[in-house]
């Protein structure tokens, strides 16, 4: 079975097998340590979040939650119900659920830079320091989307042509998005 791409703001839910297994006390069907992280997982959460409360251990339970997706007991959840597939996930973009309420506060270059630094974060370079300094850097959404494409060519010597064209991929969608909406704002404004 093909894993969809799971960002850091992907929700998590645990399957009806999932939730048998987190019920159950038998030692056969789970180990206690995958058991527990079945019941930090409530649908609720986004990955990200999960991860942030885990602080020094948030590898661990990574790998622990990549192993209950791969044995089928948590699923990756597309909260807009459409059934798209989710490495082109909503939450890409500044109106998706989880952005809503922030994208009028912030300036649309501002939350994109947030967004990339969230992508670059999951591609687990061993350079994202230095990579998102650079992001960090851009001061419009053009000079963002250029160093955007300049940290994709490094992240594909770094940690391979997949994942850097992953990172391409999102930072295309979410500098898009945020250009419509900057773009939106712009001309209801002038009227």
């Amino acid at each position: 079975m093909a894993t969809k791409f799971l960002h850091y703001d992907s929700s998590l839910v645990r399957t009806d097998e999932g939730t048998t297994k987190m019920r159950s006390r038998s030692a056969a069907d789970i180990s206690p340590k995958l058991r527990s992280v079945l019941f930090l997982i409530d649908g609720n959460r986004t990955f990200g979040e999960l991860l942030e409360r885990a602080g020094s251990l948030r590898d661990l339970l990574e790998s622990q939650i990549l192993e209950l997706i791969e044995k089928q007991l948590v699923e990756i959840h597309d909260p807009t119900g459409a059934g798209r597939k989710l490495d082109v996930d909503s939450a890409t973009t500044p109106v998706s659920p989880g952005y809503k309420a922030k994208a009028p506060d912030l300036p649309p270059v501002v939350a994109a830079k947030m967004q990339l630094l969230l992508r670059l974060e999951s591609t687990k370079s061993d350079e994202i320091d230095l990579l998102g300094a650079e992001l960090l850097e851009a001061k419009t959404l053009r000079d963002l989307a250029h160093t955007a494409k300049s940290v994709t060519n490094r992240l594909a010597m770094s940690v391979g042509v997949e994942r850097s064209q992953q990172f391409w991929a999102d930072a295309k969608e979410i500098l898009t998005a945020w250009r419509d909406l900057s773009t939106k704002t712009e001309l209801a404004d002038g009227e």
